[in-house]
């Protein structure tokens, strides 16, 4: 894929580690679910991996899916106490909550 004017690179370095170890975790608390709650299936999510960060995070790509969805799940905790999502990102909810609203900001979209 190649890099355009995209939201994902607006972000800084840090900010994108953040995202790329949430999209990580996934591999750690969804199974069964994967698809169902991520949007995504686990091939798409390694793939998305393999390429970071040189993905088009556009909306309606798969990228963009699974960006939104990791992040969301994190910042929520369904599932996944606040201890452990620290501990998977690096980051508390609050932090991780800014750098969703900027990524997500950057395209008008809808907010958590």
């Amino acid at each position: 894929m190649v890099l355009g004017k995209m939201p994902l690179t607006s972000l800084s370095a840090a900010e994108r580690e953040v995202i790329r170890r949430a999209i990580t975790a996934t591999f750690e608390y969804f199974d069964w679910d994967f698809q169902t709650r991520l949007g995504v299936y686990p091939d798409t999510m390694r793939q998305l991996l393999s390429a970071w960060p040189s993905v088009d995070d556009t909306p309606e790509t798969d990228a963009f899916l699974a960006i939104n969805n990791a992040m969301n799940d994190l910042i929520h905790g369904v599932g996944i106490s606040d201890a452990k999502a620290f501990e998977v990102t690096g980051v508390d909810r609050a932090e991780r909550r800014r750098i969703y609203i900027k990524w997500a900001g950057e395209r008008g979209t809808g907010l958590l």
